[in-house]
């Protein structure tokens, strides 16, 4: 009898040295944060990491430092100079990742909400490149010659399709585009093939003339972002925002990975619908930290 009342006294005492401090609940939030998702397991499905990762306008790595590391001819040189005339900058880091670049990444502060993705391949997936913005002026440069362009309600993005090479590398197309305004009526073929059907749909300009596409390993980043000397761009207008509180210039990074299927106790163990089978790489910015110490590709 004794030894059990001391065993619950010893629980108790436990139980409110837990409650008195908030360091357990900091450790389940972080571990939170970077535990393994699970997902979709497909032979088309590709896991894609992605960050937005925000300085203050004219931060010195993004500017310079970054793309004296990156590669920058992951391009090719036709395609890379119409790019740079609209305001984007484009390269492709591998390796170890960059120290200036990890700590962006691992920082709550500069990658406020780090995404997984898993896509199929073949099917488009829009990467939105920050908020909402009141207006979007720029002028763009494409095989017909310069034309203005302003639009209210503005948001920046990239339509992303992914597809795999045969080699095992992951291949992404990126098309910039623009959706905004309001809502708006616009008849669609019916799913079941009856017919159209009208959908709200807001309206949105492609520019087909400046997509691009780069093919990615297992330990290799894409990043993209603009060049901050040529503010009357697209790419500009995509990831610098003077105009917002505080001011904020981005970086979009993406890292790929090939799915695997489950296993067989994979397959049999409790799910749901978003959390359907395992991914068996951790988030991006863990990648990048444990990439860093151990001095190989994850």
């Amino acid at each position: 009898m004794r030894r059990g009342q001391a065993l619950l006294v010893g629980l108790l005492i436990a139980g409110l040295a837990g409650c008195a401090s908030d360091k357990p609940v900091r450790a389940i939030a972080w571990f939170e944060r970077w535990r393994p998702f699970r997902g979709p397991a497909a032979g088309d499905v590709i896991q894609v990491e992605v960050s937005l990762v925000e300085r203050p306008p004219g931060d010195t790595f993004l500017n310079q430092e970054l793309w004296a590391l990156a590669d920058e001819q992951v391009i090719p040189l036709e395609r890379k100079a119409a790019l740079e005339e609209n305001g984007f900058h484009i390269g492709q880091l591998g390796g170890n990742t960059p120290a200036g670049l990890l700590t962006l990444l691992t920082s709550e502060q500069s990658n406020v909400n780090p995404r997984r993705l898993f896509v199929h391949t073949g099917q488009p997936n829009r990467i939105v490149l920050g908020p909402t913005a009141t207006r979007c002026s720029f002028q763009i440069q494409q095989d017909g010659g310069p034309a203005d362009v302003s639009v209210e309600r503005a948001q920046c993005a990239f339509n992303m399709v992914a597809s795999l090479s045969t080699d095992g590398r992951t291949r992404l197309r990126f098309t910039p585009q623009i959706r905004h305004g309001e809502k708006m009526l616009a008849p669609r073929a019916a799913t079941d093939g009856s017919g159209f059907v009208l959908q709200e749909e807001w309206p949105t300009q492609s520019y087909a003339g400046l997509d691009w596409d780069v093919t990615l390993a297992a330990n290799q980043y894409v990043v993209v972002g603009a060049r901050l000397d040529r503010p009357q761009t697209l790419g500009y207008q995509c990831f610098v925002r003077r105009e917002e509180s505080p001011p904020a210039q981005r970086l979009l990074v993406i890292r790929t990975w090939r799915m695997t299927a489950p296993s067989a106790a994979e397959v049999l163990g409790d799910s749901t619908d978003e959390d359907a089978s395992p991914s068996r790489t951790p988030p991006l910015a863990l990648q990048a930290a444990w990439t860093k110490a151990r001095g190989t590709p994850p």
